[in-house]
């Protein structure tokens, strides 16, 4: 595994996040978020200038290339509602940037919530605003803040880089699992999910989520998990590092939309495999080998075209990947 990588996965604990100020209070900022209309106390842009657990501030990417990418990115459509997966916990962290100092690319995530029943196709109907959007994924080694014991246990102490996740498998059951919830574990896990994940029939009670189930963490871990309200053009942002993948799974980025601390929507979004190819060619991905004989999105079962990310590589080196998100609001 990169050193980068398994260094920078002792050095953070949700403890540490909340000591060090890594995540915004919440009180005033969700207190806003009764509807979907108005304007929210703070928008996604001003929670991205948060200061980050190293201390650096992350700079959201300017309004007009988001606004120039969402419009050329697909509208209009329905998400598809999708498993949350076994991975999943309420982080409750309004927070724009969620590396929490993971090695890796840059990359700045827009989503825009739309609702469908309202949308019109350059945008400007529809937007909803006020909205949680709530993103998860795995570092680039394949593994899950929360979750790390049980993917590095399943992987011989993280030997091939990481990433098969607890009681091996996927870990993920077939899309379309009901209410897009954790649906059944795989054949074989012991005590239902494994790895001290799911079974424990905890659900969310937070700042904007509220009877979700919630998988059992194994650690303290935070990092690359975090939510944005939307502001009033229905826009959340984020920076965040390029996934990486972990056995039986394309990459994918973990989508929750909370709207009345009631998720609406629960869904994943995707990348294209040619640039999968560019970014994993890359350190610190290039050290997590074995992907030529992974599942790609053709053999997914959870990857589905409505969400695909429109993505542009930006004059830094880092990338910009932007989704409209349907929903029926």
């Amino acid at each position: 595994m990169n050193k980068d990588i398994e260094a920078s996965r002792l050095r953070v604990s949700r403890r540490r996040a909340l000591a060090l100020g890594g995540t915004i209070s919440l009180g005033g900022l969700i207190a806003a978020c009764s509807g979907n209309s108005g304007t929210a106390t703070t928008t996604s842009a001003a929670a991205a200038s948060a200061t980050t657990t190293s201390g650096a501030s992350a700079a959201a990417t300017s309004g007009d290339a988001v606004t120039a990418l969402l419009a050329k990115a697909p509208q209009c459509v329905m998400s598809k509602e999708e498993t949350q997966g076994p991975y999943w916990f309420d982080v409750d962290s309004i927070r724009g940037d969620i590396r929490e100092d993971r090695p890796g690319t840059t990359l700045q995530v827009a989503m825009r919530v739309q609702d469908n029943s309202q949308c019109n196709v350059d945008g400007s109907i529809g937007a909803v605003s006020n909205a949680v959007v709530e993103i998860w994924h795995c570092d680039a080694g394949g593994v899950y803040s929360g979750f790390e014991s049980g993917s590095l246990s399943a992987n011989g102490g993280g030997g091939g880089g990481g990433g098969t996740p607890p009681a091996g498998g996927m870990g993920e059951p077939p899309s379309g699992a009901p209410g897009g919830g954790m649906g059944e574990p795989p054949s074989g896990a012991p005590g239902g999910m494994g790895g001290g994940m799911g079974g424990s029939g905890e659900t969310s009670d937070g700042s904007y989520s509220v009877g979700d189930t919630e998988a059992t963490t194994t650690d303290d871990g935070t990092y690359l998990r975090g939510a944005q309200t939307t502001d009033a053009n229905g826009i959340a942002q984020f920076t965040t590092i390029f996934p990486g993948w972990y056995m039986g799974r394309t990459t994918h980025i973990h989508v929750k939309v909370h709207i009345d601390k009631k998720t609406v929507l629960t869904s994943q979004t995707f990348f294209d495999e040619t640039l999968l190819d560019e970014v994993y060619s890359q350190s610190p991905y290039s050290e997590h080998t074995g992907r030529e004989n992974n599942t790609n999105n053709a053999s997914d079962g959870i990857y589905d075209d409505t969400g695909l990310m429109t993505v542009e590589k930006q004059s830094d080196g880092s990338y910009l990947a932007v989704i409209n998100l349907g929903i029926d609001a």
